[in-house]
């Protein structure tokens, strides 16, 4: 198949170049320019859907990125004239795109083989293909790519091969004599990296050898101006050393040629102890080379490279260690070692015996070794200075067990693999620290289908997908589940899943009749080295439900106080069984989470973990309500149970909503366990405390789930309140989406519980929200008695905020009824009531209800100015707070008002976004206002053929979910549209039919407007309050 595609060549070390058949192949569109970029730069590999859309689109992605990508594939093919079927040269992949490119088919490659060939050969073969290596750049690698986040990740580990094979280039060259030729060269490179120290001392050695002294310091000075300038540094301490050579005229620095300086120091047989390299690190090949590149150039600098790699059991540690020490081989051409330190063992090994084997390697017998650990590792030292050695220390416990066996000076290098993340080499010793995560998705299945392609035959790629997800993207779980398929065969596959899914996943995980391969066995060393607090706290965050957790989560489970959660979770994380996350937040991987509750099943009873458990959900609910009562004051809380405690640093929680959105997985994860084990309270509280939450950001699915879950439970223990305030939630969602008589049925069973309780408050929440139903309805009448018995018991029972919150519904109403200015007073008066309070205390979201109602009364008052002022502050507080839905209203009557001051294209955008907000978070209502809007902004802008297809849409869609108001809006930007069009009956017709409809349902105003049209009056503006 790749032979088929020989004849192309790509290009991006410069200008991005296609040609076929030596003919150019313009490829003028940015986005396929950048998507082919990404595809070159990964030439052979995967590229999964998320990283090309970031690579193309950037922060600007579209709405269905997927959709969009697959288009720019088609396009780029075309571009290419290479459409064909999946095997062709942009082949598509389950997760992504492939190139499928021969190397000799791309310049990146062919510069890779030819430095990787120069680097193995004698000093002139070296020079040469290292030269014609660098041929192959022509200015900045995929200059003309638009592309901020290729230029930010991919294009600088370009730059830094081009500059790493510079160095050697021109370092073979100084070797050979050819100082005089390579100065120019040299000034050249330093001018395109002019922060590249080893590129200046190089061009100060070959101007001090060219007998250019003078230029050789003037050059230094150069370098040292660059860097204050830059970067406020000094030059680092070996260009300063070569200075002082320079200066010193030092005879050392002087060419001599290479046949003396190898007579001079016979090369002693390098030791080659590397175990086999694995081959390809599916999903490491960046953190390979970034690794490969450090080492190398720390050692060109003179300096100790010291690399600790740590990570999970199983995660690849030593893989990886094996492998880079095979690709080192040839910069550390005196030895390659291998020394296990058992650091997971009973029985570690002592840095006394370690420095033995190490002397033995270097050539010094046992008979001659010092007797004191101390002596050897001097001895060590003396023994690699002016050698090339690369050491691989695997599996190390600890810092103390490695620094003995460190060289003392820069020419050797140590990779060393840990599961702990021994800092105290990179602070001591200024070691790098490079920490293993679990595989990609995408690099998980290729392992499997690599291991399965090695062996004949193929898995079906859901079936691959699967086990990678079963074994968490785990190296070590993915190689035994390949190895068990490559005997067991590929019809076993799916049968596989079913067990590692179903049954004992870990012991699945295990290769038969070979127990050290298993992935029980790899993780228990790490939990037996653990302290006994420690390991409780893995088995209790084990045997929780939820996917991350807090040091809180943790202080609450283990009920210690914070301080000594926080130890126990650095203690954990440094041992890599647990991860840090995200906002202060850590996880475990899965297959860990498994064995810590398999050993919490083994080593805790039933009642301690219930208790542990009760506690997190009671700190949950602490926090929840809490929240829930600060962020949302006009709504009817339950109280809270009475053994609901608080939990640890409570008051240290966020101010905003952005906790439920933080923990919104944990808080679903719990209400479903405690619905399941208890305690079964737990459930309808939270419930409770989340609607709030639930009904900002339009979550419907879940909202429904855990309300049905809290209510089932609350039914079954006869809890009278959690039964009215799930009935309540479920009917405020119906009404959500339109289905008005569910939403009738469900309030009239929570108010008669309510009214049986004397729950005054409760009764009031219910009479507001069945105001709200009756209004959207058209049942103005009814609505307005609602809110008016609302309004009364909330003043009764104290409440201001929801008593500000059901004025400012019933002044909806009022302006519905026509009575715009009594509208617009009742709305002021509670703006007025909830910005008299302190600004901690005043709910952002009521605010912006009430502005939003407030601009819909002044825009009919024929204020649009004043209207836009409003629902633009009213924007800013539903964004603050994370209310989609509500955005989605204040942007169709943003919308709606730049209509009213003539600026249509502004209010075309404004209704653009609203629709696809509320198409997002299902909200059909808003949806059929922003298409009426978005129809009277088109109207505006191309004339009335496009205007009426949308509005036409908008007056569909309001018939079919029974929304009068929408019907309303949609009739009578009809008519306005056919006026435009010079249809003046159709313009009649459904004016008219706007009139009748908005009088059935006493909306006077539109009815009003509805009469304008039919005239030859100036219409009113389209009025639509927020629900």
């Amino acid at each position: 198949m790749l032979g088929a595609f020989v004849e192309w060549d790509f290009a991006v070390l410069g200008t991005l170049r296609v040609s076929r058949h030596d003919r150019t192949i313009p490829v003028p569109a940015n986005r396929q320019r950048a998507l082919l970029a990404t595809l070159l730069l990964n030439r052979g590999e995967t590229v999964s859907v998320a990283a090309l859309v970031d690579r193309v689109w950037g922060t600007g992605a579209p709405a269905h990125a997927r959709a969009a990508l697959h288009s720019l594939v088609r396009r780029l093919r075309s571009t290419l004239t290479i459409e064909g079927p999946p095997g062709g040269l942009i082949a598509t992949r389950a997760s992504g795109y492939l190139l499928d490119l021969p190397p000799a088919g791309l310049d990146l490659s062919r510069f890779d083989a030819l430095v990787a060939a120069g680097r193995n050969a004698e000093p002139q073969r070296r020079a040469d293909l290292l030269r014609e290596a660098l041929a192959l750049w022509r200015g900045d690698p995929l200059g003309d790519v638009d592309s901020e986040v290729l230029h930010r990740e991919d294009v600088p580990a370009l730059t830094e091969r081009w500059a790493s094979a510079s160095e050697v280039y021109f370092d073979t060259e100084l070797t050979l004599g050819r100082h005089t030729e390579v100065v120019a060269e040299l000034r050249q490179a330093t001018r395109r990296s002019p922060l590249r120290e080893g590129l200046w001392a190089q061009l100060m050695l070959a101007l001090y050898r060219d007998g250019r002294q003078a230029e050789a310091l003037d050059a230094f000075h150069r370098l040292a101006t660059i860097l204050a300038e830059e970067l406020g540094v000094d030059p680092g301490p070996a260009v300063r050393e070569l200075r002082d050579r320079v200066l010193r005229a030092d005879s050392a620095l002087s060419w001599r040629p290479p046949s003396a300086a190898a007579t001079a120091t016979p090369a002693a047989p390098p030791m080659s102890l590397l175990p086999a390299d694995i081959g390809v690190l599916h999903g490491r090949v960046a953190t390979v080379e970034a690794i490969r590149r450090s080492i190398v150039t720390a050692a060109t600098e003179g300096r100790l490279p010291l690399v600790s790699v740590s990570g999970a059991p199983g995660i690849g540690k030593t893989a990886l260690a094996v492998h880079l020490g095979h690709q080192l081989a040839d910069e550390f051409p005196d030895g390659q070692w291998y020394v296990r330190l058992r650091g997971q063992h009973k029985n570690q090994a002592r840095p006394f015996d370690l420095l033995s084997e190490l002397l033995t390697y270097s050539g010094v017998p046992p008979a001659a070794q010092p007797a004191t650990a101390d002596a050897r590792a001097a001895a060590l030292r003396a023994a690699l200075a002016g050698r090339r050695v690369l050491i691989v220390l695997d599996d190390a416990a600890s810092a103390e067990q490695v620094e003995p066996l460190l060289p003392g000076a820069g020419g050797c290098a140590v990779i060393v693999t840990s599961r702990s993340t021994l800092g105290a080499l990179v602070a001591l010793h200024g070691g790098r620290a490079v920490g293993l995560d679990p595989l990609s998705p995408d690099a998980a299945a290729d392992l499997l289908i690599a291991v399965f392609q090695d062996h004949g035959f193929t898995v079906a790629p859901d079936v691959v997908q699967d086990l990678a997800a079963l074994c968490g993207n785990l190296p070590l779980a993915l190689r035994i589940v390949a190895a068990n398929l490559t005997t067991t065969g590929p019809d076993d596959a799916r049968a596989y899943v079913r067990r590692l899914r179903d049954g004992d996943r870990l012991g699945g995980l295990s290769v038969p009749g070979d127990p050290r391969v298993a992935l029980r066995a790899a993780i228990t060393p790490s939990y037996q080295r653990l302290g006994g607090a420690e390991r409780r706290a893995l088995r209790l965050l084990g045997s929780t439900p939820t996917d991350c957790f807090t040091t809180e989560d943790l202080a609450a489970l283990a009920d210690v106080d914070w301080s000594t959660a926080d130890a126990m979770l650095r203690t954990l994380t440094s041992s890599h069984l647990v991860r840090p996350a995200r906002d202060g937040r850590f996880v475990t991987h899965d297959l860990i989470r498994l064995y810590a509750a398999e050993q919490s099943q083994h080593e805790d009873t039933a009642d301690q973990r219930a208790e542990a458990l009760g506690r997190l959900f009671h700190g949950y609910l602490a926090i929840a309500d809490a929240l829930a009562r600060r962020n949302y004051p006009r709504m009817a809380f339950l109280p809270r149970p009475a053994d609901s405690v608080r939990r640890t640093a409570v008051a240290a929680q966020p101010e905003t909503p952005s906790w439920f959105h933080a923990e919104y997985a944990n808080l679903l994860s719990a209400i479903r366990h405690v619905a399941q084990h208890g305690p079964r309270e737990i459930s309808w509280h939270l419930a409770d405390r989340m609607r709030g939450y639930l009904q900002e950001t339009g979550a419907h699915g879940e909202w429904r789930e855990v309300v049905e879950l809290g209510l089932a439970q609350a039914q079954r223990e006869g809890d009278d309140p959690g039964v009215a305030a799930m009935q309540s939630s479920l009917a405020t969602l119906s009404a959500s989406r339109a289905d008005y008589a569910d939403a009738r049925r469900r309030f009239q069973t929570a108010l008669t519980i309510q009214l049986r309780l004397g729950n005054g408050a409760g009764q009031a929440s219910i009479l507001n929200n069945l105001g709200i139903v009756h209004r959207e309805e058209g049942q103005l009448t009814e609505a307005g008695e609602c809110y008016a018995q609302a309004l009364r018991l909330y003043r009764e029972v104290g409440n201001r905020h929801a008593e500000w919150s059901c004025l400012g519904n019933l002044g909806v109403v009022q302006l519905e009824l026509g009575q715009v200015h009594d509208a617009v007073r009742a709305q002021q008066s509670a703006l007025e009531g909830y910005t008299s309070l302190g600004v901690a205390e005043q709910p952002l979201n009521d605010i912006a209800n009430v502005l939003h109602n407030l601009a819909v009364g002044v825009r009919a008052l024929g204020r649009p100015s004043l209207a836009v002022l409003h629902l633009t502050r009213a924007v800013v507080l539903r964004r603050q707070v994370g209310n989609r839905y509500g955005v989605a209203t204040d942007l169709d009557q943003l919308a709606a008002a730049y209509v009213d001051l003539g600026y249509h294209a502004k209010a075309q955008g404004l209704a653009q976004e609203c629709l696809s907000i509320a198409r997002a978070v299902g909200r059909r209502r808003v949806e059929a206002e922003a298409l009426s809007t978005l129809g009277t902004a088109t109207l505006g802008l191309h004339g009335p053929a496009p205007a009426l297809e949308l509005l036409h849409q908008a007056l569909r869609l309001g018939r079919e979910i029974g929304y009068r108001r929408g019907e309303v809006n949609a009739h009578l930007g009809l008519a306005g549209a056919y006026r435009a069009a010079g249809r003046p009956q159709e313009a009649a017709r459904h004016a008219l039919m706007g009139e009748q409809l908005a009088l059935a349902a006493q909306h006077h105003l539109l009815a009003r407007q509805a009469r304008a049209l039919l005239g030859d009056a100036e219409p009113e503006p389209l009025l639509r309050p927020a629900c």
